[in-house]
């Protein structure tokens, strides 16, 4: 007997993939170093993901540099039962920095029109969740104002020489009014 996976909604996953790809736009225009989601190794930064197969919405974690990890990696192996003050200023350390991490991403994605809250993650305990764009970014909404008025201004410009370059002046294809 085979098990059959459930469907994903396509839809739902698209727009939460374009969502995704909002969210690392907006913490790699904050300064942010941004890395794919998965299980990409050797990666600092703030990991972005889809929340599959649940689809609830973009995850974001942040992911310390090798350095970091490694060093308390040896920590703890050499304290197995993470009892001593080596393991113990480690584990505050990265909580710390996961803390802190947590509340930059959330001003700065908030700050950026988007709705963000916390998993609720045992094992990720300050990874975010993402769940819809409230309001567009000052940035974007400048850029994709900015577009509009050239593409507006190029075609003006393109009607205009077409208009001027048409021999009949009664043809509603270059002497439309628009």
């Amino acid at each position: 007997m085979t098990e059959e996976l459930p469907e994903i909604d396509s839809d739902r996953r698209f727009r939460l993939e374009t969502l995704r790809d909002v969210v690392q736009a907006e913490l790699a225009a904050a300064g942010l170093p941004v890395a794919p989601g998965g299980l990409s190794t050797g990666v600092a930064g703030a990991v972005v993901s889809v929340d599959l197969p649940d689809l609830s919405g973009v995850l974001i974690d942040w992911r310390e540099h090798a350095i970091l990890l490694d060093a308390g990696q040896e920590a703890w192996a050499d304290d197995p039962h993470r009892e001593g003050e080596e393991c113990a200023a480690f584990s505050q350390l990265m909580s710390a920095i996961g803390e802190a991490m947590a509340e930059a991403i959330r001003k700065i994605l908030t700050a950026a029109g988007l709705e963000v809250s916390g998993t609720d993650n045992d094992y990720a305990p300050h990874e975010l969740l993402v769940t819809r764009r409230v309001a567009p970014s000052v940035w974007s909404a400048r850029r994709d104002a900015q577009f509009t008025r050239r593409y507006d201004s190029m075609r003006t410009a393109w009607n205009a020489r077409n208009a001027a370059e048409c021999p009949n002046p009664d043809c509603k294809t270059h002497h439309s009014k628009d």
